[in-house]
């Protein structure tokens, strides 16, 4: 099950991962290992490559001068900074236990002005609209299972079809966010901007890019006024993304 649903998803994909991976370490010359086996580094920083395990998620990240990534399982996030903040001040993970399952998302400190998102990996089975099949097959998950999928359709509100991707009715109303479709060396995706009240300037993003069965969802929230999510950093996340490789 988890295996066909790249059949579908490799229809908008070209499949070079590791000539891109090596591309990518030939241009920034550094290559930086994030995760928690032994060997691995928390922290990746600066011009590098980082070749991140998370999960079933492994996948690199280019990033550039002033832009880090920061490891704690099953989390990941990054950051633009000219100076890398102290644990306590980066945007974190938040789980909240629930009656029948989990939910989480991901927080700032109170006008937090630095671009960022944090990253989450999830199995594309436990979503029912990821793609226009799944709700067919959804009678028989157990409370717990409907609970997870409806959360994590909720971070990710778009569905794969025979078009490509296309947001679904948990988006919205389309006046209320800006949708863009994704696509990497070896994946596909979307990335959502949603609109706050001030014009020209976004509450928050989400994106998700799935690879061989595997979702990397992303969220950023902004609590600052003005929101520090404008056009400019949406289309700077939007790049960042495009450097994104799974790796075996």
């Amino acid at each position: 099950m988890k295996r066909a649903f790249l059949l579908l998803a490799s229809i908008f994909v070209c499949m070079t991962a590791m000539p891109v991976f090596s591309s990518e370490v030939d241009r920034i010359g550094t290559a930086v290992k994030v995760g928690n086996d032994r060997g691995d580094s928390a922290l990746a920083s600066g011009k590098s490559v980082a070749s991140i395990s998370q999960g079933d998620c492994k996948y690199s990240l280019a990033l550039l001068e002033n832009q880090h990534v920061q490891f704690h399982s099953p989390d990941a996030v990054f950051l633009e900074s000219k100076i890398i903040p102290k644990d306590e001040y980066w945007p974190h993970l938040v789980q909240a236990e629930m009656s029948a399952g989990y939910d989480w998302s991901f927080k700032e400190n109170n006008n937090f002005k630095s671009k960022w998102f944090g990253l989450m990996c999830e199995s594309a089975e436990n979503f029912g609209l990821l793609r226009s099949d799944q709700s067919k097959s959804a009678g028989g998950d157990s409370p717990e299972l409907q609970f997870v999928k409806e959360a994590n359709d909720l971070k990710c509100p778009a569905t794969l079809t025979e078009k490509g991707w296309v947001p679904n009715v948990n988006a919205g109303r389309p006046e209320d966010y800006v949708f863009r479709k994704l696509s990497g060396a070896n994946w596909s995706g979307f990335m959502f901007g949603f609109k706050s009240e001030n014009r020209g300037s976004m509450s928050r993003i989400n994106f998700c890019l799935v690879h061989d069965g595997d979702v990397l969802l992303g969220s950023a929230i902004s609590n600052s006024k003005p929101s520090w999510i404008d056009e400019k950093a949406f289309e700077e996340i939007e790049s960042t993304l495009r450097t994104v490789t799974f790796t075996p």
